[in-house]
């Protein structure tokens, strides 16, 4: 019996770290990469049969193609949170374009020229070599395939070198079946990019199996689903099948649902923030910020009783709490954007339409963090923060856990 409860934690740990990270290296993950081939027969039938989900799993990597983003993708990260420029994302694209042309190894002075001809193919004006800007966009883009591991420095010149300008180039080891497969959706005939996306997710399907499936996805990608940001026919599929469908993500997770008036929301096991799963509390200035904003928040602005439109902050409001949750440093500009886009994302805030004026929106969610205002003592930067009472650890949500 205990051993059939250690086998279904390790198989449902190894399943919650491809939905995290959905490319596993043995350069960047071997301990997780360990975890998945070991269960890797179970967890590519699982994701199949649960999410429509294909996991593909090879000796030094694994690979977990997911669907198109239920809508606006968030973009790519650094390290440090901040996302990628759009110019470093295109970079990104660009590389991988140039990849399958260049050798094992090579370097990013080889690189940087192979990517200036896919960019010319493409009629853009991307040079690597152009100017310091250009390359810093270019090396950032060659970290974030790095900690994919499709590729990795080989010693002679650094990565961070290469962008400061201090080095003249770095050697590079590239893994041709990684960068292969780091696309989850290889680009295909279609009308432009707005058809490419709409081929990758069909946010209401026509089949009450595909809406299933559709929708236990977007239960396992977003914090919250509410229902009423749903198509008319997935609010009825979602109102039949929500249980069945927080069964099936449980089994496969190992989480637990909520399910209320508003909305469903998983909830993930304690401890994941060590793993990087939360979106709160979370660690470091960003996670404590958002959590003292929201709390903040909700202390002043009572959240609605139903999640369409949500409870409109004040923009006085929004401004006191921000100066109160946000500490006094040359990067608060840089902190305040991230920590309101990661409170959007965790299904706590909606933000006032682009160009169409508006204000920040508290929704339902948000109750969960109804109570006084915590005195969080400094952490550091790295150790979590403490989970808000009630949040059942890392995931801190009746709907603002993390994925």
């Amino acid at each position: 019996m205990i051993d059939d409860i250690a086998l279904t934690g390790e198989r449902q740990a190894a399943a919650r770290r491809l939905l995290h990270t959905p490319v596993l290296s043995w350069r960047t993950h071997p301990r997780d990469l360990a975890l998945v081939r070991a269960h890797s027969d179970w967890l590519v039938q699982r994701f199949r049969r649960v999410l429509g989900y294909e996991l593909v799993v090879e000796a030094d990597h694994a690979r977990l193609a997911k669907a198109g983003p239920p809508g606006d993708a968030p973009p790519p990260r650094r390290a440090s949170g901040a996302p990628l420029t759009p110019r470093a994302y295109a970079y990104l694209a660009l590389t991988l374009a140039a990849l399958p042309e260049c050798g094992t190894p090579t370097d990013t002075g080889e690189l940087a020229g192979r990517v200036r001809a896919a960019a010319e193919e493409a009629g853009l004006a991307h040079d690597p070599r152009a100017r310091a800007a250009e390359r810093r966009a270019f090396a950032a883009a060659l970290r974030h395939l790095a900690a994919w591991g499709v590729l990795a420095e080989r010693g002679d010149g650094s990565l961070d070198g290469y962008a400061a300008g201090t080095d003249p180039g770095a050697g590079l080891d590239v893994d041709a079946e990684a960068a292969h497969r780091a696309l989850a959706h290889p680009p295909h005939s279609a009308s432009g990019p707005d058809a490419f996306l709409r081929s990758a997710h069909d946010p209401d399907p026509d089949t009450d199996a595909e809406g299933e499936v559709a929708l236990r996805r977007l239960l396992a990608e977003q914090a919250v689903v509410y229902r009423e940001d749903l198509p008319e026919r997935q609010r009825g599929r979602l109102a039949r099948h929500q249980w069945r469908a927080a069964a099936e993500l449980g089994a496969l997770l190992g989480c637990e649902a909520e399910v209320r008036a508003e909305g469903v929301a998983l909830v993930m096991p304690d401890g994941e923030e060590e793993a990087g799963h939360a979106q709160l509390p979370g660690t470091g200035p960003e996670g404590r910020a958002a959590l003292l904003l929201v709390r903040g928040l909700v202390a002043r602005v009572r959240p609605p009783a139903t999640p369409a439109r949500g409870a409109e902050v004040p923009d006085g409001v929004l401004a006191e709490e921000l100066q109160a949750a946000l500490p006094a440093d040359p990067g608060r500009g840089d902190l305040r954007e991230r920590v309101l886009r990661r409170l959007c994302g965790a299904g706590l805030l909606r933000a006032p339409h682009p160009g169409g004026g508006g204000r920040w929106q508290l929704l339902a969610a948000a109750a969960r963090y109804g109570s006084p205002r915590p005195r969080i003592r400094d952490n550091g930067p790295d150790r979590p923060v403490p989970a808000a009472a009630g949040t059942g650890g890392s995931s801190g949500t009746d709907g603002s856990g993390g994925r």
